[in-house]
């Protein structure tokens, strides 16, 4: 697969500008491929914003440390609703 250069260029400015590694919970490596939820959405080619939320959320659910496993939960609802909410503001 080709990745967009410019998203490209992105992800690898993300990956440099965290050097604390903040987000070392979002992060695995499989095989010698480093995993995230960013690399899961641009292999799937997934560009929603709000599923983007939901799918990061979901592959960490009650291990991110500021959240439980339940609010993670209503999280993942809440960013769906949205999500449904605005399929019917384009329709109208």
């Amino acid at each position: 697969m080709v990745m967009d250069s410019h998203l490209s260029e992105k992800l690898n400015a993300a990956a440099e500008c965290d050097k604390e590694d903040q987000g070392a919970h979002y992060r695995f490596e499989y095989k010698g491929i480093k995993l995230d939820p960013a690399r899961i959405l641009t292999i799937y080619r997934q560009g929603d914003p709000l599923l983007g939320a939901i799918v990061k959320k979901a592959l960490c659910a009650g291990n991110r440390g500021h959240k439980d496993f339940e609010q993670d939960l209503k999280d993942i609802i809440c960013a769906a609703e949205r999500r449904l909410e605005m399929l019917e503001e384009d329709r109208l």
